[in-house]
């Protein structure tokens, strides 16, 4: 299928088409399999159960078929759910999210209140009706070493994953397992890899909104975002600061120094508190992009065209696509 010949609004709009058509089909989809779960027919067959069809004869991955026989069962007890996700008002992860403590009583509440909010919102929902819990014991301990080649090289497979029945879907699928029992031995040749431990501990929402920000900020460096970089590299900028403080004095700041392409911190703290922390880029639809990830500080003017850096009038906060495509307005597309 040829699409260069579509305009980009064009190619929107179909895009959008196929998302409602994606939608009424997964409606469509949940029907039938609430259907032969409610049967128990998968019993009958060599996949046992729903979850056993959908991995084994559909090939979906184990999350893609626990979360969507949870919804069919949800959706089996509260049809409103079929109503909203073909509607776009919910989808099925947040649906998922919040079948645990869905009920007769609550359930409508719940959905409308689950409408248009983000998977971390209703996690937040699911959680506060969730039975309450003394929080985990704070703790750092050891995982054990990888095993060599030698020590696995006559080790029988393990077995398969066990499949509960009808009432249990997730089986061991969610069970903890460490490095040594995931991870295969190194090949030969490749460095092992250094030693790991696991860190345990609760923390308020606050320090997940942190977390959160400090990931988006970190985007250039650590593009997976995986908790041990992020932390790890907090951690380290907060020992050097503190070293700092305890062994040296601070430098004098400099007042005279020539025009540069850099952005003063002055102007950047500005910036930042002017644009949200967020992309200011606003497309041809007038709505403003927001991303918080992947962020940097361009010039509306550019520097190569005599604008200035100290100046925050003419300094922006873009997300990296959006600051790539001005680069490529202002100077073509060989520039980037």
């Amino acid at each position: 299928m040829d699409l260069t010949g579509l305009s980009d609004q064009a190619l929107m709009g179909k895009i959008e088409a196929l998302a409602e058509t994606e939608r009424f089909s997964m409606v469509d989809f949940l029907l039938h399999l609430g259907e032969l779960d409610e049967r128990k027919a998968c019993e009958r067959t060599a996949y046992g159960t729903p979850f056993g069809f959908l991995t084994r004869r559909l090939g979906l991955s184990e999350s893609e078929a626990v979360r969507r026989v949870r919804v069919a069962r949800a959706a089996k007890k509260y049809p409103s759910i079929l109503r909203l996700l073909a509607a776009g008002e919910l989808n099925l992860l947040g649906v998922a999210i919040l079948e645990p403590v869905l009920t007769s009583a609550n359930h409508e509440m719940l959905l409308r209140r689950a409408t248009r909010r983000s998977t971390r919102e209703i996690d937040r929902m699911a959680a506060e009706l969730g039975p309450a819990a003394p929080p985990p014991r704070e703790y750092i301990r050891a995982l054990p070493e990888p095993r060599r080649a030698s020590e696995t090289a006559d080790a029988a497979a393990p077995p398969p994953p066990v499949m509960s029945s009808s009432d249990g879907i997730l089986g061991d699928l969610f069970s903890t397992r460490t490095h040594s029992e995931t991870a295969g031995p190194a090949p030969s040749g490749e460095p092992e890899e250094p030693h790991r431990v696991v860190f345990n501990f609760t923390a308020d929402e606050q320090m997940r909104e942190r977390f959160e920000e400090a990931r988006d900020l970190l985007r250039h460096r650590f593009p997976a975002g995986r908790m041990e970089e992020v932390l790890g590299e907090a951690l380290r900028r907060l020992v050097e600061v503190e070293r700092e403080k305890l062994t040296s004095k601070r430098s004098p700041r400099k007042t005279d120094s020539p025009p540069s392409r850099r952005v003063p911190k002055r102007v950047r703290d500005e910036v930042w508190r002017r644009d949200g922390g967020r992309c200011s880029y606003a497309g041809t639809d007038g709505i403003i992009c927001g991303a918080t990830g992947w962020l940097e500080f361009d010039h509306v003017t550019p520097w190569a065209k005599g604008g200035k850096s100290d100046d925050p009038a003419n300094i922006r906060l873009l997300c990296r696509i959006h600051n790539a495509a001005e680069a490529r307005r202002e100077f073509g597309s060989g520039s980037i």
